[in-house]
């Protein structure tokens, strides 16, 4: 622990240092007045405690906030008060990275919601452990002027985020046609092989205005929405941006991903890297079925009439639905105009893919049987792209 004495800045009539300091904004900026002498206050003294300088868990984390420094404060000059302690931080591997500040309260503590703040406001969902250069500041204030202080010197701050339980990220949104909440769950979106972060959804982008589309967790949709707390739904940095790719941020509920064309893109958004793009589909005349079906053990591989038929969600009618209750483990395939001519499967050996662990593949014509543990699942597939997603609902 480190116990550091601090300078006072007293510039009581002055901001010739603060002025161009953005840590603290609260304040107007008044005229700039000759600098006061630096004057040095006895008995302040800032301790970053061992807890702050040990790897932080967010997953593992049980209280709601963690004890990061203790602050023992001596006494001000007449009319100044103590304000706006906090942490500042950024990360390591960002040097270029404006700092973020991490609200702090006067005994020290922090809260796990702050320190998610941090964590995303430069990386993705990814439970990997970030490293950040942090240090405590406070403002010392008088009427409508403001000092900057130091309160600490750096330290490391190391944080794991919490790993996601629901992997399931969803399209809501007038270009897919979704505009009601109770439609919202049926355009999930397929994950990258390789990249547990990273999502895509295939289709016919049509609306190209305010309301297209924006990206949320299950997770978010269940807790936040019905509360109108739009903080963690994914959007676009700039509003209206058409552009080929761009950044991703939360919270911006009013930049809405819009397609550069009215056309057929595979949409791509990296959470992670907290980037997005658009692929446009170089066939713009995708093959459409009347129907896509299942056929399997489940129904004893009754064609026609026994089929179960999935419901097309999208304008397009590319992307089909179901929710699907299957009574005991089955082997199926989808079928395209119930039709062994159009048929998907995955891999080259029957059950090479168990949808009970893995929830998504993309399967391709004349493949081998999917097998899929008896449960009940929101069931998708796109029949562009042969993406198949088995959601199990609880």
């Amino acid at each position: 622990m480190k116990k550091i004495s601090l300078l006072l800045m007293l510039v009581i009539a002055g901001w010739s240092l603060t002025a161009c300091d953005e840590s603290y904004n609260d304040y107007p900026m008044p005229p700039v007045y000759e600098q006061e002498p630096l004057v040095t206050v006895e008995g302040f003294e800032a301790t970053v405690t061992p807890e702050a300088t040990q790897p932080i868990d967010l997953g593992t984390m049980t209280e709601d906030a963690i004890h990061m420094f203790t602050l023992k404060l001596g006494t001000l000059p007449e009319g100044m008060t103590l304000k706006n302690i906090r942490l500042e931080a950024k990360p390591v591997d960002k040097p270029q990275a404006q700092p973020h500040n991490v609200e702090a309260t006067d005994d020290g503590y922090v809260t796990k919601d702050e320190l998610v703040k941090l964590v995303y406001s430069y990386y993705g969902k990814k439970a990997t452990e970030r490293t950040f250069n942090a240090q405590l500041f406070a403002n010392a204030v008088k009427g409508t002027e403001s000092q900057l202080i130091y309160l600490s010197e750096p330290f490391t701050l190391r944080i794991t985020p919490e790993k996601l339980e629901d992997p399931y990220y969803y399209l809501f949104g007038k270009a897919t046609g979704n505009v009601t909440a109770d439609n919202a769950y049926k355009y999930v979106m397929t994950p990258i092989e390789g990249n547990d972060m990273g999502f895509t959804f295939t289709t016919k982008y049509t609306a190209r205005q305010a309301g297209d589309i924006l990206v949320w967790n299950i997770s978010y949709w269940k807790n936040d929405y019905p509360k109108k707390d739009f903080s963690k739904v994914y959007a676009t940095e700039t509003k209206g941006d058409k552009s080929a790719s761009g950044n991703v941020v939360q919270g911006s509920k009013d930049n809405f991903f819009i397609a550069p064309t009215a056309e057929y893109y595979t949409f791509y958004i990296d959470l992670e890297a907290l980037t997005f793009r658009w692929e446009r589909l170089e066939n713009q005349n995708p093959v459409s079925y009347s129907n896509i079906s299942m056929i399997g053990d489940f129904n004893s591989w009754t064609e026609n009439d026994g089929e179960i038929d999935l419901t097309a969600v999208d304008p397009s009618k590319h992307n089909w639905y179901l929710r699907h209750t299957f009574d005991s483990d089955t082997d199926l395939k989808f079928r395209g105009n119930h039709s062994w001519d159009f048929n998907w499967g995955y891999g080259e050996t029957d059950k090479e893919w168990n949808a009970g662990n893995d929830w998504a593949k993309i399967c391709a014509k004349d493949k081998k049987n999917i097998f899929v543990p008896a449960g009940t699942y929101d069931i998708y597939f796109c029949d562009i792209t042969g993406a198949a997603h088995f959601v199990p609902v609880e």
